[in-house]
């Protein structure tokens, strides 16, 4: 089952540079190929022994687009600590714990929002819960930086991530998912996806050069 995936404390941990199948996180919302397999990736990485490296320019990408990077990354959450009363250890707090913090950000009387965001990714409730679910990860996992990259490549996965590397969808379609996943990323014509999203944060020109350095990566 999803091999590619780190399978937390059920099997050992994978080899560097995991190669994903595809997954399915959402409906589909696009008309391109099913996905495919990526390509083999070299069992190579650098002496950081990073086993993401190959898809690390994205996660970056992440982290400087939410915002999450200008000051707490990992453990950062919604309006930078508005909806939790302060900062929280995301990082060492449970899955379990996790999903109940979502809960009372959700109640804040404040958050208007009505937003769950949390960690470099800002992943929300919902989408945690359905990664949970399909990945079969128990409650007492840690929410630390091992499992945000796995949520985030999960997510990456079920917008095209594998289509994109062989080829079979367009740099411009893998965009526009990324941009529906991430509202701070753009699409090709420069604006968010969304109405609410006029501006980003980042560039296209800058999610082409990460995506460049991604599939430099793949094929060194």
């Amino acid at each position: 089952m999803f091999a590619w995936l780190w399978p937390f404390g059920r099997k050992d941990t994978p080899a560097a540079c995991p190669v994903p199948e595809p997954v399915v996180v959402r409906e589909a919302v696009h008309t391109e190929p099913a996905p495919a397999p990526l390509p083999p990736v070299p069992p190579v990485v650098p002496a950081t022994g990073d086993v993401y490296y190959v898809y690390r320019p994205l996660f970056d990408l992440f982290g400087k687009s939410e915002g999450t990077d200008k000051k707490r990354g990992y453990n950062e959450t919604l309006g930078y600590g508005a909806y939790t009363g302060g900062d929280v250890d995301l990082v060492n707090m449970t899955l379990a714990e996790i999903d109940a913090l979502q809960t009372k950000m959700l109640k804040h009387p404040a958050n208007k929002m009505n937003s769950s965001a949390l960690g470099r990714y800002q992943i929300v409730r919902t989408t945690l819960r359905k990664i949970k679910k399909a990945m079969e990860l128990v409650d007492s996992l840690k929410f630390d930086a091992k499992t945000q990259d796995f949520c985030c490549l999960y997510l990456l996965n079920g917008r095209g991530l594998a289509n994109y590397m062989v080829g079979t969808l367009s740099e411009d379609a893998f965009m526009t998912n990324l941009a529906k996943e991430w509202a701070s990323i753009p699409t090709p014509k420069g604006t968010g996806y969304y109405s609410n999203q006029s501006k980003t944060p980042v560039t296209p020109a800058q999610v082409r050069e990460v995506l460049k350095e991604v599939k430099k990566r793949a094929t060194a």
